[in-house]
């Protein structure tokens, strides 16, 4: 069996993690080599030389005290990630048994590497994220402020389990946000308060949004939103 692992700190503790890690169809997306998820059916596609190998696994989840388990078994191999939580310390934990094992280790470092950093940026969203409830209208977000737009960019994103979607809201001053997001990136980003508009065309991925990029938009607002699937 090949074992690799690596270690973040969270802004959260064991119960939202546990949150995230029991919705692996809104989790598992956003894991390296990834190729999609249908109900327990998970396909990766691990690239290896000059060949792309394709690996189908049947996933099981399991939890215990401050930790969890994928098991991930299909006909080359059992693919099993831990997740251990010390503390605010994770460390994810990617093992190989199979086709290919001695070849293994720089996927598994990259597959743990990866996934550890995707919780991180997900946990942080979920904790930073502004108020958002339902009204009559639509969702209300509360006091939008630079450092709290992309908490609320990646908590949408990681709901929608990955799918391009924009945002769109309303002030009660009527100032406008438009947001666009495509590819896992965000590509558009459009501020229009009275006749001005700041319009930001980005290509930035999502898990490395942070607030210099909404910094001096005036986004400290009560904003009814509305998001759709594009």
């Amino acid at each position: 069996m090949k074992t690799k692992s690596w270690e973040v700190e969270l802004p959260a503790a064991w119960e939202s993690l546990k949150i995230i890690l029991s919705e692996p169809e809104k989790t598992m997306p956003f894991f390296p080599y990834f190729e999609s998820i249908e109900g327990t059916k998970v396909k990766f596609r691990v690239p290896r030389f000059i060949f792309n190998f394709g690996y189908e696994f049947e996933l099981s989840v399991g939890f215990q005290k401050n930790k969890a388990v994928y098991v991930l078994t299909g006909n080359r191999g059992t693919l099993t990630i831990t997740f251990e939580m010390h503390g605010h310390t994770l460390r994810v934990t990617a093992s190989w048994a199979g086709f290919g094992e001695t070849f293994m280790g720089k996927p598994l470092e990259n597959f743990a590497k990866g996934i550890a950093e995707a919780i991180r940026e997900f946990c942080s969203a979920q904790a930073a994220c502004p108020v958002v409830r339902e009204t009559p209208t639509g969702k209300l977000a509360e006091n939008i402020t630079p450092e709290l737009a992309p908490a609320l960019i990646k908590r949408v994103y990681w709901e929608l389990e990955g799918a391009d979607f924009s945002m769109e809201g309303v002030a009660e001053d009527g100032t406008t946000l438009k947001v666009e997001v495509r590819d896992g990136k965000l590509k558009n980003l459009a501020v229009q308060k009275g006749g001005m508009e700041s319009t930001i065309e980005a290509d930035v991925p999502v898990l490395e949004l942070d607030k210099e990029l909404f910094e001096g938009l005036p986004l400290d607002k009560r904003f009814t939103i509305e998001i759709k699937r594009l």
